[in-house]
C-alpha cells in the first residue's frame, strides 16, 4: 500500500506586484495556516518520509513549515515540473517517487490537484489553499500509481472545523 498526501500551497502574498508567480512568498494567513494544517496531520499514524514540492516560493516556503511542524521531520525534494496547470505532472512526480517511501507527501498547485484529485474521487468544488487531500493506492511500487486504483481516504483543509 503507498500513501500520498497532496497539498496545495498555502496562502500567497499578491503585495507585491512586480514579482513574477513563481517568486511570489506566503502571507502571514500563509504562515499561520501550513503548520496548523501539519500539526492536523501529526495525528495520523503514517507520517510522509518525504515531502517533494513545486519550486515556487510559495510551494517551497509551505513545504519548509509542514516539514518543521511533522513529527518526523520529512526532506525536502524540489519538483519543477509540479509548477504546472496539468493533472498528468501530479501522477508522474508519484510514479517517480523512491521505491523505499511508503507515504509520501506532494505539495502543489492548482488547477492541476483540483483535477487530480477529480478523478480520484473528490467531490468539493475546490482544494483550498494548504488544503490536504490523503490518497491511498492498493500497489507496491509508485510506478504502479494510476487513477483507477486510487482511493480518496481524507479530505481537510484550514477552514473545515471553523463553526
Amino acid at each position: 500500500m503507498k500513501t500520498v498526501f497532496l497539498m496545495r500551497h498555502a496562502k500567497s502574498s499578491w503585495d507585491d506586484p512586480s514579482l513574477d508567480d513563481h517568486a511570489r512568498p506566503l502571507n502571514p494567513r500563509g504562515f499561520r495556516q501550513a503548520p496548523q494544517m501539519a500539526e492536523r496531520l501529526n495525528a495520523w499514524l503514517h507520517q510522509p518520509q518525504t515531502i517533494v514540492t513545486s519550486t515556487a516560493q510559495r510551494a517551497k516556503d509551505t513545504a519548509v513549515l509542514v516539514a518543521q511542524t511533522l513529527a518526523d521531520k520529512p526532506p525536502i525534494v524540489l519538483e519543477e515540473k509540479l509548477y504546472s496547470e496539468h493533472a498528468s505532472a501530479i501522477i508522474h512526480t508519484i510514479q517517480a517517487l523512491e521505491l523505499e517511501h511508503d507515504v509520501a507527501m506532494v505539495i502543489g498547485h492548482n488547477p492541476a490537484l483540483n483535477d487530480y484529485l477529480y478523478g480520484v474521487g473528490m467531490t468539493k468544488d475546490n482544494l483550498p489553499t494548504s488544503g490536504v487531500a490523503v490518497v491511498q493506492y492498493p500497489v507496491e511500487h509508485w510506478t504502479e500509481v494510476a487513477n483507477t486504483h486510487a482511493q480518496l481516504c481524507f479530505l481537510d483543509w484550514p477552514k473545515r472545523l471553523r463553526g
